[in-house]
């Protein structure tokens, strides 16, 4: 029950945090640890589904990163999810977003 609780209040407090952030590529000196609380994955809402895994946002109020849990969002055709990630820079670290990404067919050529 507390363990519910204390979820129910990250996902809250993220919530609140969230609706002020946006995706500014801000460079930190030291790239933050992940939550040590694993957020669930909630349920797929149906097949035409892709599982976006936890990532990084900045919030511009309290000038740190901040975690986003996993969620759901629909398929785009032609499209796969690249996610985000952590580059070193000169002067410290920068998180990358994850994108939805082309998928690029291969070409076969006969003879």
């Amino acid at each position: 029950m507390k363990q519910s609780i204390r979820i129910l209040l990250f996902g809250l407090a993220l919530f609140f945090l969230c609706s002020e952030t946006g995706q500014a590529q801000v460079t930190v000196e030291q790239k933050p640890s992940p939550p040590e609380v694993k957020l669930p994955v909630p349920d797929k809402p149906g097949p035409d589904y892709q599982l976006i895994p936890g990532h990084w946002i900045w919030h511009r109020q309290s000038k740190m990163y901040v975690w986003v849990g996993p969620h759901w969002a629909p398929k785009k055709e032609n499209k796969q999810w690249s996610p985000g990630h952590w580059q070193k820079q000169a002067k410290g670290w920068k998180w990358i977003p994850g994108k939805w990404e082309k998928i690029e067919k291969k070409k076969f050529f006969f003879f």
